[in-house]
């Protein structure tokens, strides 16, 4: 899904039905219009980043050079939020320390699990959708962001909350939830 759709559907939960159909169309924007896409498109990159940093961690493994027992961030490709593991050319985990531009790690590492701030996204850009985020999800981040922006606060807490809710659902852990065994004393 690129990014234009889920624009249109965040302008359909704001009531923008008619820049919704000009957008879908690729119809030429007036002024007001194309400032109300770019503030939309802005508060898209806006919940993107927000969805990476806070909720959701998109993560990516990488092949690491080290040096002098460091990893520098800016040796990545991405912009590093958290550092998971750090791995051996065997597999094996491996001990490091986070600095605010390296990681110090014990032992010779191979490749490194991170999660990163997602790059500004334009119009035409395909959206991935990691750990069952959904447009919906997107859309309601982004009408609320747009109606902050706006000034109409009361309508943008709820959609906050069907955001931030949404995302919570989400987050929450799946699968076989497993007791320790009881002990008698």
């Amino acid at each position: 899904m690129t990014v234009k759709e889920i624009l249109i559907l965040a302008c359909e939960f704001i009531g923008e039905k008619e820049l919704a159909g000009k957008i879908s169309s690729s119809e030429d924007l007036n002024d007001a219009e194309n400032a109300k896409q770019q503030t939309l498109l802005s508060c898209f990159n806006l919940v993107n980043q927000e969805i990476a940093s806070d909720y959701l961690p998109f993560l990516k493994r990488e092949e690491v050079q080290v040096v002098d027992g460091k990893i520098f961030f800016s040796a990545l490709s991405e912009q590093v939020v958290n550092v998971y593991e750090v791995k051996s050319k065997f597999g094996f985990s491996l001990s490091f320390k986070n600095f605010p531009s390296f990681i110090e790690v014990d032992g010779s590492a191979k490749t490194i699990v991170y999660s990163y701030v997602p790059e500004d996204m334009e119009l035409t850009d395909t959206v991935e959708f990691f750990n069952g985020l959904s447009a919906r999800v997107y859309a309601y981040g982004i009408a609320s962001e747009f109606l902050l922006v706006s000034g109409v606060s009361d309508d943008a807490e709820i959609w906050e909350e069907r955001f931030k809710e949404s995302l919570f659902v989400l987050s929450r852990k799946r699968g076989e939830h497993r007791l320790p065994k009881r002990s008698f004393l």
